[in-house]
């Protein structure tokens, strides 16, 4: 058994059980921080976008091409992170 089956596992009984409860403000909390970090990540990835053209231009070798892939993969897990704490709290109600 994977370590994230075994985690949900135990998420799902705790539930079950009426043992694990997040309140509602909490988690909107949680899923707006979520989106800001979000947000926040792609305008950092525009940012390197446009300095990576700008050193283009001057005939520099870009060196952001690796940081604008990282910033997108994170980017990508945060955003699935806030999904499913929104599943969570669907769940919740």
């Amino acid at each position: 058994m994977s370590d994230d089956t075994f985690i949900n596992e135990v998420m799902d009984r705790l539930k079950e059980k009426g043992m694990l409860m997040i309140t509602d403000e909490f988690i909107d909390q949680l899923i707006i921080t979520l989106h800001a970090n979000v947000t926040a990540i792609n305008s950092l990835i525009e940012i390197v976008e446009v300095e990576n053209k700008l050193l283009a231009l001057r005939c520099s070798i870009p060196t952001g091409n690796r940081q604008v892939d990282s910033l997108k993969e994170l980017s990508t897990r945060i955003a699935e992170i806030a999904f499913s704490v929104e599943g969570v709290r669907d769940d919740q109600r």
